[in-house]
């Protein structure tokens, strides 16, 4: 009874954005989990196979894009002036989520603010960018805010100081990680949340002042980074800052983008690396051989320290549980780092290059990006389905007034429940997708660094495996939850 008691209790205090991807009702494998792992694997090798067979130094990503930034429709947005429309719906939505926070109800089911950013923000307009490329380059809301200020102060445009190229990308990561942090351990709720939006944007605008605002949004504000990441991987490019109007909108194949930037600075590629394991701790805190491992201390290492079971000293035990759990999220990705510059190196060693690990790992860092991606969307989609309909609702009464504003409140007020198999199956498919894009872009990266293209494909062997394991730790950790705890 009084285990019971205990395990309903640390369940009741887990956060909410860790209940984001489980299932209530566990769902049993139509098939063994081995042969998905078979499965998926083998087409991982043909794909390997075929690309190092068909594929010559004249890659899809080489290929003339089509130019269409001057097209007829393009002219009558700008001349409509919908951009800035869209940046001043874009602003007044961000500050109603900060004031919905403040002064509306508590209830995170009924206060916009956690579905509008958790959901609609971090999830729906980050898969929105896959496909249609980095809108939110035109839509930032601090950048719009920041540019609408320097018309007033041109001072902010360069900032007090230049920014120092040693800096890199760090501002981001860090950055990240604290949002990561606060995703999974921070326990949100609506008044936190504005609080943090509001933090957040304080950062910003110490950020601008001494910096400026290109420099800035381009390697210290890290949705900026996240969001230009991830529409490498869209088949529409969108670079606002083209001098030509033609140029600012390109149609290319998907993923080449990821090979337009030749090498990546250090500090980049641990954000990429970030994105990627930031996801499968989240996973991987899910399973219940996580939650053994520590509460019910199987080498009894805690029991012996505070003689008792970790069960009955959850209060004691649950500062030193978080920080355990901060400790591993902030050096996953340098354990990521370690495991792909090991395999890295076994590539080196195969084709005998004189290029150093440090080019070669700014090189085919960014070829781990449609990993990042799928990893994120096999994680978190549902969540669209679940929560992210509820908007429509929500917009009606942003702060759980009862209000009705558009005649939605009681629309859509329940969520859509996806099939379990559908899920598991999109699940599978997604994961493999994502690695075999990541495959062909490190054979192209390898193509044009090494001359001749038996070597390529040499090269590339230890990345097949690499990805062959990433791939049956992807599917393993969604496995954990269908199954149940």
């Amino acid at each position: 009874m009084i285990t019971r008691l205990v395990l309903t209790l640390i369940l009741a205090c887990l956060p909410l954005a860790a209940q984001a991807h489980a299932f209530i009702q566990p769902y049993k494998l139509p098939m063994p989990y081995w042969m998905y792992i078979y499965g998926a694997v083998a087409a991982l090798v043909l794909s390997f196979v075929v690309l190092a067979l068909a594929v010559g130094k004249s890659a899809p990503g080489d290929a003339k894009r089509v130019l269409f930034g001057d097209a007829g429709w393009v002219n009558w947005v700008r001349r409509m002036r919908i951009k800035l429309l869209a940046q001043l719906v874009t602003v007044f939505i961000f500050w109603i989520c900060i004031v919905a926070g403040f002064i509306g109800k508590q209830d995170p089911s009924r206060n916009i603010n956690m579905t509008q950013f958790w959901v609609i923000f971090t999830l729906g307009f980050a898969y929105l960018v896959v496909f249609v490329g980095d809108w939110y380059a035109a839509l930032n809301p601090w950048q719009s805010m920041a540019r609408w200020v320097s018309y007033l102060v041109p001072r902010i445009n360069e900032g007090f100081w230049r920014y120092p190229q040693k800096l890199g990308y760090w501002p981001a990561v860090i950055l990240y990680m604290a949002f990561i942090w606060v995703e999974l351990l921070g326990n949100t709720r609506p008044f936190s949340l504005s609080g943090y939006l509001l933090g957040y944007t304080v950062i910003n605008v110490l950020g601008v002042i001494a910096w400026g605002i290109k420099p800035w949004f381009r390697y210290g504000e890290f949705f900026a980074v996240f969001m230009r990441l991830v529409a490498l991987c869209a088949p529409v490019r969108y670079d606002p800052e083209a001098e030509q109007k033609a140029e600012r909108w390109q149609l290319r194949w998907p993923f080449a983008g990821l090979l337009e930037e030749e090498k990546v600075p250090f500090s980049l590629a641990v954000f990429v690396l970030f994105m990627l394991s930031s996801t499968a701790f989240d996973g991987l805190r899910e399973t219940k051989q996580w939650f053994a491992w520590f509460w019910l201390d199987p080498y009894g290492w805690l029991e012996a320290l505070i003689d008792e079971k970790p069960l009955y000293a959850y209060v004691m035990l649950r500062p030193w549980y978080i920080a355990y759990e901060t400790m591993v999220m902030l050096l996953s990705p340098f354990l990521y780092l370690v495991v792909f510059v090991g395999f890295l190196w076994l590539g080196k060693l195969l084709v005998k290059t004189p290029l150093s690990l440090m080019a070669l790992l700014q090189r085919f860092t960014l070829s781990l990006v449609p990993i990042a991606v799928v990893y994120h969307a096999t994680h978190y989609y549902t969540l669209l389905f679940t929560q992210g309909v509820k908007i429509r609702a929500l917009i009606s009464d942003p702060f759980g007034w009862r209000w009705d504003l558009f005649g939605t409140l009681y629309t859509m007020r329940m969520p859509i429940i996806p099939d379990m198999g559908n899920v598991w199956n999109s699940q599978v498919v997604l994961i493999l997708l994502g690695h075999v894009a990541s495959v062909a872009v490190a054979h192209v990266v390898a193509l044009r660094l090494f001359p001749q293209q038996r070597h390529a494909a040499l090269s590339q062997l230890p990345m097949l495996l690499l990805m062959m394991v990433f791939t049956a730790f992807g599917l393993w950790i969604l496995a954990q939850p269908l199954q149940g705890r």
